[in-house]
């Protein structure tokens, strides 16, 4: 049986002195530039669940509302159109560091829209996107929707995607029983990796299965919403009123090429089973022939270092084959993200999911990067970064989702709001902490200081994230649970 362990809902960064003003820093404020409105509010706190309605978007009929939930990602949009405010709804759900207040984000969605979403998008199947839909079930129920989208990869009749899906389905059943059996405390974040891709054993009430997420996306809304399926290059079909309003969408992710996103195959299902010593012990790298031992050295080979040093010193310098396992399964679900460029009354905005390496680089690249015609950045990738108005950063700050040649070319003063919880996954001291604070001062100069973060603001009983102040314009916090930005 698979061991349990104790989920941390209340985490807070261990910050040194530098690190906390490098926090102080993101949230500062800064005139927005190239016309771009000013916020309704600046910080003030007011009671919650609000209903902003038409008066709560910009000049250009444009909000973006990001929830704080802890380490998962849930976006609304909403967008003026002839027949009032229509919404549309980017990922629910959340993983560890859950803050327990995704019912109530969920309950003031349902009063913000009236219970109607004209779209629906699950970018990929990690519980920290659809969680929400499985644990707040009956709350959807009650919910009207026009359309939902996903990627190609859920497309049931598509034998690659549907073979995809069962191998990292079985890949992470196998990771938790393996990590079961080495039971190593520094194993639980691998754990948290496999428990993500399957959504069980996440502790949260009412149970939260990316198995029961996906079946109340296929058929658990009080209508039967169609579900489209796209892949880089699709066009996409809009509900009416959003065409009419102007609205319009390109698909720049997934890609269909398999390898770009890392595609596990059947040898990769048979390399985690629980038979298999690889993932328990240490690697043997010689042959039986080749290995002896300490005895047949003469005691001058241990004069420097003990025999014991020595074992101990080759065990820990051999690769940890189940922690690769776990991190290429978690990484090619990401790469399954639905990407989405929206254009509206001249605003273009990038909504890329997790989308990691391979993602990324279909879209900036064409392909794979280094091979015939692929060797720099396309027109159409410059063109669209140099012009975006809004950027949701992917993968909740994490370092590999957000390309240096994807940030280098957005256009300089574009807004970004950034989904994450601190303490949650990665250590500051190797470099993995999410966020990763270079990749966000990164974004913060990119977007002149127009960088908010979910952890900057209350929700239910968490305090916003120690070492960070309120945002600023060009944001508001008309309540708490959310931030708004409205273009």
């Amino acid at each position: 049986m698979a061991k349990k362990r104790k989920r941390v809902t209340k985490r807070a960064p261990a910050t040194t002195h530098a690190r906390r003003s490098r926090a102080l820093k993101s949230s500062r404020g800064a005139s927005s530039k190239g016309g771009r409105p000013d916020s309704a509010g600046t910080g003030s706190t007011q009671p919650s669940l609000p209903r902003s309605g038409d008066n709560g978007v910009g000049p250009s009929g444009i909000r973006v509302r990001m929830y704080r939930v802890g380490f998962g990602d849930f976006f609304l949009l909403s967008l003026r159109t002839p027949s009032g405010l229509k919404h549309i709804l980017i990922d629910c759900g959340v993983h560890c560091c859950d803050l327990h207040s995704i019912s109530d984000a969920i309950e003031q969605m349902a009063q913000e829209t009236g219970k109607e979403l004209a779209l629906v998008i699950m970018t990929h199947r990690h519980a920290d996107h659809i969680s929400g839909f499985a644990t707040c079930k009956d709350a959807f129920s009650q919910f009207t929707v026009e359309q939902i989208w996903m990627s190609w990869f859920e497309n049931p009749s598509d034998k690659d995607a549907a073979s995809l899906q069962r191998s990292l389905a079985m890949v992470a059943e196998q990771m938790k029983i393996a990590l079961a059996a080495r039971n190593r405390p520094e194993d639980d974040e691998l754990d948290l990796m496999a428990e993500n891709i399957t959504g069980d054993s996440l502790g949260i009430a009412g149970g939260a299965s990316n198995a029961a997420a996906l079946q109340v996306l296929h058929g658990g809304f009080k209508n039967k919403a169609p579900v489209t399926y796209y892949k880089a290059g699709d066009t996409p079909t809009l509900p009416q009123d959003l065409v009419d309003a102007g609205l319009t969408a390109q698909i720049l992710g997934p890609p269909h090429d398999l390898a770009l996103v890392a595609q596990m195959n059947g040898k990769n299902e048979q390399y985690l089973a629980d038979s298999d010593p690889s993932v328990s012990k240490p690697v043997v790298p010689f042959d039986k022939t080749f290995q002896t031992t300490a005895r047949h050295y003469p005691a001058l080979a241990f004069r420097q270092y003990s025999h014991d040093e020595i074992e101990r010193a080759v065990t820990q310098s051999q690769p940890d084959l189940l922690a690769a396992k776990a991190r290429q399964a978690d990484n090619t679900l990401n790469n399954q993200s639905l990407v989405v460029l929206f254009t509206f009354n001249g605003k273009h905005l990038l909504f890329a999911g997790d989308a990691q390496w391979g993602n990324w680089e279909n879209f900036l690249y064409g392909g794979k990067i280094g091979s015939t015609g692929h060797i720099a950045l396309t027109a159409q990738s410059q063109s669209i970064l140099a012009s975006l108005d809004f950027y949701k950063v992917g993968h909740h700050g994490s370092t590999n989702a957000t390309p240096k040649d994807a940030l280098n070319a957005m256009r300089e003063g574009c807004v970004a709001m950034c989904s994450t919880q601190p303490g949650c996954y990665g250590k500051a001291s190797s470099g993995t902490e999410v966020p990763r604070i270079p990749l966000l001062e990164a974004i913060e100069k990119k977007t002149d200081n127009q960088l908010a973060r979910s952890d900057q603001v209350k929700a239910g009983t968490q305090d916003r994230t120690k070492g960070l102040l309120a945002p600023t314009k060009p944001f508001s916090t008309p309540g708490d649970l959310y931030i708004d930005y409205i273009l």
